[in-house]
């Protein structure tokens, strides 16, 4: 049993194997003296204080060793794990920045558009207004000017209680007329008198 280490020990088949050896060992020199062993069986192992003390040195020592290992494991997966986290914050907020220049790209499309079809409908207004104003000028350059301008006058008019004025001769007053009612109303170009 000398011959295992502190580890072998705790290895059950090299241990029931050595076992075996010392029951023979044992057979050889007990059996000339009558004694048979049937059986060695390692149950409890107790070592010298000595040895006991070099055990939990080395165990202590190798725990040490270890923890070491282990602690730099942890510091380079540590350092592994910031230099991935850092990675990925870059490459959000490059997708981030991305994101935003293209809202702004989409917004300034938006407003172009926008102010072109503004631009293009005041376009169809102002043509629209301009082509009213023309068809009003030339139906009031047409033959029924006259009759709308007496309309207009005889409107007018209505605002009166009574007005008596000659319908015929040199002085008669024709509505329809419009310079001779000026000039009867004595009013010039450019306003009242």
């Amino acid at each position: 049993m000398g011959k295992l280490t502190t580890e072998d020990f705790y290895n059950s088949p090299l241990r029931a194997q050595k076992a075996l050896e010392a029951a023979k060992l044992l057979n050889e020199e007990l059996n000339a003296k009558g004694i048979k062993v049937d059986h060695v069986l390692v149950r409890y192992f107790v070592y010298s204080p000595e040895i006991q003390k070099n055990i939990e040195e080395k165990k202590l020592q190798d725990q040490l060793v270890f923890t070491n290992q282990a602690a730099a494991r942890a510091a380079r997966e540590e350092a592994e794990l910031k230099k991935i986290i850092q990675e990925g914050q870059v490459v959000v907020e490059v997708q981030m920045e991305q994101g935003r220049a293209y809202v702004t790209r989409k917004i300034a499309e938006k407003d172009l558009y926008v102010r072109a079809k503004k631009a293009e409908a005041d376009l169809l207004v102002k043509l629209a207004d301009a082509e009213k104003v023309r068809l009003k000028n030339d139906a009031l350059k047409g033959i029924g000017s006259e009759r709308m301008v007496g309309l207009k006058m005889a409107d007018v008019y209505k605002g009166l209680d009574l007005i008596v004025l000659p319908s015929d001769g040199k002085g008669g007053v024709n509505p329809l007329d419009l310079n001779t009612t000026l000039k009867l109303f004595d009013v010039r170009k450019g306003g009242a008198q």
